[in-house]
């Protein structure tokens, strides 16, 4: 409903959500930093200074992705609360804000069934959808989410276990986006990738770029 109405939240965290135990409505709160959507750079900012609740900010909120942010950035965020509530623990933790950055930006979580063993392997998948480095790779609507959690429950009520089954196929953007895709520079990117590679084995190299961006 949020996100039909172009609004980004910005800082979906546990914290924010509110269930009254009597009639178990879930409602959101805080949206001291939603914003009307706009597929804008987030500019580079000091992760103590910068808006949201870090430990759940998407990677592209960190203004370190060179990507524009929009509503998929509270799926992110959606992923990270729900890992918390299903295993107790965050996904990533680091002794300092920039290596928390590090985590959202390089680092895979540890799948929520391998933290906790009661977590159904479809419940684990749609976590680990929904927490993918670029939102090219997220689900691309709430619509897509729900169906794929009320077939979860489905399964449940109906045999009280979840099988896996194929994600998001009925999961599709009511809008017209562009992937953030780098076209014509294949041969680069995989030198690139080598040059990253050997350098995360402990060796020390400078690479140059030229030409066009």
């Amino acid at each position: 409903e949020i996100h039909r109405h172009d609004v980004i939240h910005h800082d979906i965290n546990t914290k924010i959500i509110l269930i009254e135990k009597k009639t178990r409505r879930i409602k959101l709160v805080d949206f001291s930093l939603a914003t009307q959507l706009s597929r804008k750079h987030q500019p580079v900012v000091n992760p103590q200074m910068s808006g949201g609740t870090l430990a759940y900010m998407s990677p592209e909120q960190t203004g370190r992705m060179n990507c524009v942010i929009d509503y998929r950035t509270d799926f992110y965020s959606l992923g990270v609360t729900l890992y918390h509530m299903l295993t107790g623990v965050l996904p990533f933790t680091a002794p300092d804000a920039m290596g928390l950055v590090h985590c959202h930006i390089a680092q895979l979580p540890e799948p929520p069934q391998e933290r906790n063993p009661q977590v159904p392997i479809a419940i684990s998948q749609i976590v680990l959808k929904l927490l993918a480095k670029t939102a090219a790779e997220r689900y691309q609507s709430a619509y897509g989410i729900k169906i794929d959690l009320l077939e979860c429950e489905r399964q449940w009520l109906n045999t009280g276990r979840i099988n896996s089954f194929p994600l998001g196929l009925q999961d599709t953007s009511s809008r017209f986006l562009i992937p953030q895709n780098l076209y014509g520079r294949e041969a680069e990117l995989v030198t690139l990738q080598a040059a990253f590679n050997r350098m995360g084995a402990g060796a020390k190299e400078l690479v140059l770029v030229a030409g066009q961006s």
